[in-house]
Parts: structure tokens; sequence; C-alpha cells
């Protein structure tokens, strides 16, 4: 037999090697897909404890099992969406004042724009309107600790508290300077101590515009709104009003029953809302009562793009059955279902999405908004108002004519 050539034998070991490779590489394949095959039959829990023990033997920090266990199940809800989440036991409690309409704090709305927390609207007679705080003002600190990276949660934590506690914001306030005809933005620095107070009834302000047209601000949508509502228009004048401006702007809702509630003073046994769930295949719908105080009064709502979830309900009920006019800018499209689960073991409360809103003519403003009737771009306060009262006298025609056409 010839011996094998040099070239032969090399031929041979790289044919060995890469049959070699390519076993050992189908096996971590077979490995890999066995593994995602059994992953669903595997204990969940091990990989979880694994996770807690090397976090415990290597983290920079010292870690406790209550740290461990909270940032597990905030982890959990985070990944759901974003209005999913886990409540503290603070953040629980702060949430049921809030349904009730009454805290103890400085009385201001404060929410993110532009990436800066931003005060929205400051309360009448609240330690923040004796303080001076402006709507624009934004939030640079509160007791000299930075908000930078905070949660809005967090920073409504860290403004309420006790009653007559004490405590001490950073805030930069833009203002307009001219010179040499030129107008110039430029912001300062501004230091106030406020003192917590008990803030009731700062979610709704009343008052009577000209003629007797009523006007009516709901900051938020508590349970006591619609008797609220109710109760201020029927102190604003001796007479009978002649129209009501109900102005949802900037409202980020709250409770479904604020919202049902609401509708029911201006309609009559109709369909208010429905909730779909599209795991379970099932739809529950709310109905107004018959017992509508508001049925026959002209109304127009404003409208924009912080009117959110409970305040969409209200405005997309009256809208879809012709009750209202709606005016203003596409609203915040914030149209799901959050519920409050049992509290757990730490105190801690899921809120979870559980269902998604569907308007009385079955459309869902989730992802979408509403887009108002009569779409305005305008920002001016009094053009705004001038147009929610002229819807008013255009619904107070068509009623004469209609009723017009009736005796004929």
């Amino acid at each position: 037999m010839t011996p094998p050539t040099a070239s032969t034998i090399l031929l041979r070991r790289r044919t060995l090697y890469l049959g070699m490779g390519l076993c050992i590489g189908l096996g971590s394949l077979v490995c890999f897909v066995l593994h995602q095959l059994l992953a669903p039959y595997l204990p969940a829990t091990e990989s979880v404890v694994q996770a807690q023990q090397q976090l415990r033997e290597h983290y920079v920090n010292e870690l406790s099992t209550a740290e461990l266990e909270q940032a597990a199940l905030t982890g959990m809800t985070s990944r759901l969406d974003k209005y999913s989440e886990l409540l503290s036991p603070g953040a629980y409690a702060r949430l049921l004042d809030d349904a009730r309409g009454q805290f103890a704090g400085k009385g201001i709305a404060v929410g993110l724009r532009e990436g800066y927390f931003t005060v929205l609207r400051v309360f009448p007679n609240s330690p923040a309107a004796v303080g001076q705080v402006q709507s624009g003002d934004r939030i640079a600190s509160v007791d000299d600790q930075s908000v930078k990276g905070w949660l809005l949660t967090e920073l409504v934590d860290q403004l309420r508290g006790p009653i007559g506690s004490q405590v001490e914001l950073r805030l930069r306030r833009a203002t307009t300077t001219s010179a040499n005809s030129d107008i110039d933005e430029v912001s300062s620095i501004i230091a106030v101590s406020l003192v917590r107070a008990q803030v009731t009834g700062a979610y709704l302000q009343a008052r009577l515009l000209n003629g007797q047209v009523g006007y009516v601000q709901a900051a938020q949508c508590y349970d006591g709104l619609a008797t609220d509502i109710y109760d201020a228009i029927g102190g604003l004048s001796d007479q009978p009003l002649q129209g009501l401006v109900l102005d949802l702007r900037d409202n980020p809702g709250g409770t479904l029953g604020c919202a049902v509630a609401t509708v029911d003073l201006f309609l009559d046994s109709e369909i208010v809302v429905t909730t779909q769930n599209n795991r379970i295949a099932a739809q529950h719908s709310y109905h107004a009562s018959s017992a509508t105080p508001l049925r026959e009064l002209p109304l127009s709502v404003i409208v924009n793009a912080g009117t959110a979830s409970a305040a969409e309900i209200i405005a997309g009920a009256l809208q879809d059955h012709n009750r209202a006019t709606v005016i203003g800018s596409q609203t915040f499209a914030k149209g799901t279902v959050q519920t409050l689960l049992p509290p757990l073991a730490n105190g801690s409360v899921l809120k979870i999405t559980s269902a998604r809103y569907l308007t009385p003519a079955g459309t869902s403003f989730d992802q979408e908004g509403l887009l108002p009737d009569k779409v305005i771009s305008t920002n001016s306060e009094q053009a705004i108002i001038a147009m929610a009262v002229a819807a008013l006298e255009l619904q107070g025609e068509d009623q004469k004519e209609k009723e017009g056409e009736e005796e004929g």
C-alpha cells in the first residue's frame, strides 16, 4: 500500500476536526431545543430564588429580602403595560384619598410636561396659592432632594404629608424679558416654603358666565363629583340656567363610578360606557338611571389632550348620544380599565389593566382618543369659553326649531 502523502494526512485531520465540531454544535442545539420545550414544565421559582441569592452575594450594596421582593413585584407589573403597577401602601392610601376628592397637601395638580414635573393647576385658597406658586412652574427639588429620575407617584408621595408639616420647594419659573424690541424667555429658581393643609373641594370650580350660563371646571373624577356639580349649579343663580359649560380640560380621570354618575345627570337610561375583556370575551354595559335632573339643560363640554380615562368616558357618552357639543382638541386616549386587587401580604396593592372601555357607539378610544365635534386650535381661555357658550346658543335654536316642527 502506498503511504499517504502529507497533504492527504492534513486533509483527513481537517475533516475529523470539522466532524467533531459539527457533532458538538448539534449537541448544543439539541440541548437548547430541549430546554425551550421543557421550560414551561420546570419550577418557575427556581430561577427567581437563584437570582435573589446571586444579587445578595454580588451586588455592590447589601440588599434585604423585602427590597428584592418589592423589585420582583414591580418588575412583573411594569412589563405588562404602562398603566399596570404595584402601589406601595402610601400610594394606595393616596389613591383612595383622590377617589374621595380630599387630601392633605399643597393644592397643586402636577404632571410631566416636556420631561419636567410641571405645575398644571393651583387650587384657590390652598397653601400653594398662598405661597404664590404659579401654573407652569417646574419642580426642581423637594426638601433639598432633586426630583431628577423620580416617578410621578414618588413626587406626589413626597409632596403630601401630615397636616401642619412643612415642605420646601425649589421651582424653575420662566419669565419674559424685553430688550431692544426683542423678547427673550429666561428662567429663575424660586424657593417656596409651604405648610401642608387639608385640601377639600379642590377639584371643582363653578361660576356664572354672562347671562344665565353656568360654568363648571372639574379637575378630576372623584366619587362625589356628580353631587358637587349638581349642588354647584343650584347655587349659581336664583333663576333657571340657560345652559352649562362643563370643562374637562387636563382632567386625568378617576373612578368609573364618578363617570357614570356624572353622565347620569344629563342622560336618561341610556348606555354610558361598556367594558370589554378580550381574554374571556366578556362585555358589561353601565347605564344611566331614569332619575335625570338635568335632562333638558343645554350642555357643551370642553376637552383637550389632557382629558383622560373617566373624563373621556363622560365626554364620549354625551357626544355619542348627541346630548352635548364637545369642543376642544383630541383627548389623551386612555381607554383601559384598571382594577385594584386585594392587598398583598406586605401591604402593597396590584393595579392591573383588566378591560377596555367602549363608548355607547361601540368605539374604543384607547390609543386614539376622542375627536371633538368642534376642533379648536386657540389657547386663548376667553376664546375657548366663548366658543362653548356659542355652542349652547346653537343648541337652544335647534331645540326651538324642533319644538316648532312638533307643534306644526
